[in-house]
């Protein structure tokens, strides 16, 4: 038996702090699942799980619960499982999940209610114990009622929660369904399938694992340290289960920090983001150093070639400075000044930092 786990897709994330790349990072989250659909299928994978946050909220347009829902039903496997999450959680009239159904054919199931579902159409009874959110925060997990139920050792037995894991999650204030490893392992569960934190953990798996949380398909946000992942679990007699790690993203946030102090270095940068690779990718670069003047002027003419090289840019250079040089005092400021007497005073060599601050400070006057 395969068993394809993603979770935290967040349809209709709408990434409005990133104006230049927000609609191709929002519709790159529907991609993503139909990325994941075939890959499953490619995989001859039974059971297709998604922990939580299919949808990033739970107003959605009808067009793109739709969407979202033609690409799970093309799952071509024994059966599709949506388990609500904190941001799509599951109330009495949610019109989002009653639409969802609505849409979706037979072997696609939203796991809305705590009650023991059994997959009969495998060899090995499978036994699924779903933990749904029912709002978007709160400090009780719903997994309690999975570790009352008493268990035969026959079945396979596969919990689904969406959470905060201690020691795995950043939940400081206990407002995610916060759940202990212990909580989990005393569960009597063979295979805890879990989504909330954008993280892949284990980052190594191994089979004597039972906690799976796969981190977002798609990446979306700086925070995110990887290329978008999915868990597959095959599962074989003995119920000895294997997993390994599936790349499904496109897209990547990547942090950078460059120092410059050179023409050369300048000519290096630049080429460095020519590659075709970083069209796909939303870059926070944060660059530094003291430039001579040709290798400065260099600079600000050649940046605006690395804003179009990445999807979306942000550029922190406050940082790179023009270095100050007896040259350059004589040809801004006139013989005899006030500003050319000071900065002549500084030795270019031994007293650098100090004739920098002169010279900046100097220039914040003028201007």
């Amino acid at each position: 038996m395969k068993i394809f786990h993603i979770a935290d897709l967040h349809l209709g994330r709408t990434f409005r702090n990133l104006p230049e790349a927000q609609d191709t990072l929002s519709e790159a989250r529907y991609e993503t699942l139909q990325r994941t659909i075939d890959k499953a299928n490619e995989l001859e994978t039974d059971i297709f799980v998604i922990a939580g946050d299919l949808f990033d909220r739970t107003s959605m347009n009808v067009g793109d619960i739709q969407k979202a829902v033609r690409a799970l039903n093309q799952f071509a496997g024994e059966v599709a499982l949506v388990l609500p999450g904190n941001h799509d959680y599951i109330t009495a009239d949610s019109q989002l999940w009653d639409r969802f159904k609505k849409e979706a054919e037979e072997h696609v199931l939203v796991l809305d209610n705590k009650e023991s579902l059994e997959l009969s159409v495998f060899e090995t009874e499978v036994v699924v114990y779903p933990a749904p959110c029912h709002a978007k925060h709160s400090a009780e997990h719903s997994i309690g009622w999975v570790n009352e139920i008493e268990k035969d050792e026959d079945p396979l037995y596969i919990g689904i929660a969406h959470g905060s894991i201690e020691g795995v999650s950043p939940d400081f204030d206990q407002r995610y369904f916060p759940m202990s490893i212990h909580e989990l392992e005393q569960s009597g569960v063979d295979l805890w399938l879990m989504g909330h934190t954008h993280i892949t953990w284990p980052e190594q798996p191994d089979k004597r694992d039972i906690i799976f949380n796969p981190g977002t398909p798609e990446p979306d946000g700086f925070s995110c340290n990887h290329g978008g992942r999915a868990f597959l679990h095959t599962v074989r007699e003995g119920k000895e289960i294997t997993t390994e790690i599936i790349s499904t993203g496109t897209y990547r946030f990547v942090q950078k920090a460059e120092q410059i102090s050179s023409a050369k270095d300048v000519q290096d940068l630049v080429e460095q983001f020519s590659k075709d690779s970083w069209q796909q990718a939303v870059v926070e670069l944060e660059v530094s150093g003291k430039l001579e003047e040709e290798a400065f002027e260099a600079w600000q003419e050649n940046r605006a070639q690395i804003r179009d090289s990445v999807l979306e840019l942000r550029l922190d250079d406050t940082e790179v400075r023009r270095k100050v040089t007896s040259g350059q005092i004589q040809k801004e400021f006139s013989e005899g000044s006030f500003p050319e007497q000071l900065l002549s005073s500084f030795s270019e060599d031994e007293e650098e930092e100090e004739l920098q601050m002169a010279y900046e400070l100097i220039k914040e006057v003028q201007q």
